[in-house]
């Protein structure tokens, strides 16, 4: 800016105030500056213009810098999933850690709108924003990215395509396979909703088939992809194929069904929950680790800000965290 004032004859000062667009300027005097900044490559570094703007408040000793979390339902008082909490959990603490503050957000059709959360981004100097992962694809197109750094927390989004974070499915699914095969379990199956599937391209299914071929001494049983997945479904996918072992994240739910058939867990067969915040009981389990997630996300956000790294990436890059394998009384050693 001292250069620019240079250059122009002009001070600082109303450099600055002209970039900012304000008032005390006018208007001819603005224009040249913006034309001088614009032929010059000056480009605006929003963590200097947050420093400053707390500096001019003096509301604080230090730099905090503003991160938002954006959630998306279809009621008027949604509640946070259990997986939800932890990831807010794991956020909260290392914004704070890095020196920023972090709220949660609701849109929907009876909640906040974009217009309104645009505002109040532009409000409170909002720079950071990470969408948590929802069931189903929503355009988050008419927010104000070319102002923002952003991550979404699986492929959440359908418009536009932001960094991601998100657990390494694959990866969870090999980790509970090579579990399984050493205990003796030879026909393990899996249940997943179609949708499900879908909004993380297919990589449950997929991380699936790769386990099985991976695992030599387990028998590959087609994946139960119908949506929704009901007692009849999963009935007649059961009677078919016997898997000795089920991974799904419906618990509750699976043990009636089996009990229909005169089977019980974990005498009869093993059951393995997919997300081990959504267990409703104590169980084997893959730890999706959601708190790790939520940490990851704000470094990925605090790093795009500190780098002045504003709007949609021209290529977006995915972090991937593997779960970790918890035993639980609803498998057991076979012979």
């Amino acid at each position: 800016m001292r250069s620019l004032a240079r250059d122009l004859g002009l001070s600082a000062a109303t450099v600055s105030l002209a970039l900012r667009d304000s008032p005390r300027v006018v208007e001819t005097t603005k224009r040249r500056v913006v034309a001088e900044a614009a032929r010059v490559g000056y480009v605006a570094n929003p963590l200097v213009g947050s420093v400053l703007a707390a500096v001019r408040r003096s509301s604080h000793g230090g730099f905090h810098g503003a991160l938002v979390v954006l959630n998306y339902s279809e009621k008027a008082d949604p509640e946070l999933l259990a997986f939800h909490r932890e990831i807010l959990i794991g956020a909260k603490r290392r914004a704070l850690e890095l020196g920023y503050s972090l709220t949660h957000a609701w849109l929907g059709p009876h909640l906040l709108a974009p217009p309104r959360i645009n505002s109040i981004i532009e409000a409170r100097g909002v720079r950071g924003v990470i969408v948590m992962p929802f069931p189903e694809t929503r355009d988050f197109s008419e927010l104000n990215w070319p102002g923002l750094s952003g991550v979404a927390m699986d492929y959440c989004l359908s418009s536009p395509l932001l960094h991601t974070v998100l657990p390494n499915h694959q990866q969870s699914l090999l980790t509970a396979m090579e579990h399984l095969v050493k205990m003796g379990y030879r026909r393990p199956g899996l249940m997943i909703e179609h949708a499900r599937d879908e909004r993380i391209q297919y990589r449950w299914s997929a991380g699936f088939y790769s386990a099985c071929r991976a695992n030599f001494g387990a028998i590959e049983v087609p994946v139960l992809t119908d949506s929704p997945l009901d007692r009849a479904a999963f009935l007649k996918w059961f009677r078919r194929h016997r898997p000795d072992v089920v991974m799904a994240h419906t618990q509750r739910e699976l043990k009636g069904w089996l009990r229909e058939l005169g089977l019980s867990v974990p005498r009869d067969v093993g059951f393995v929950a997919l997300n081990a915040s959504e267990c409703t009981a104590p169980c084997a389990a893959l730890d999706q680790q959601p708190s790790l997630l939520g940490a990851a996300a704000v470094e990925s956000v605090v790093a795009q800000v500190q780098r002045n790294e504003q709007g949609v990436p021209p290529a977006p890059k995915t972090i991937m965290l593997p779960a970790r394998w918890g035993h639980g009384p609803t498998v057991r050693q076979r012979a």
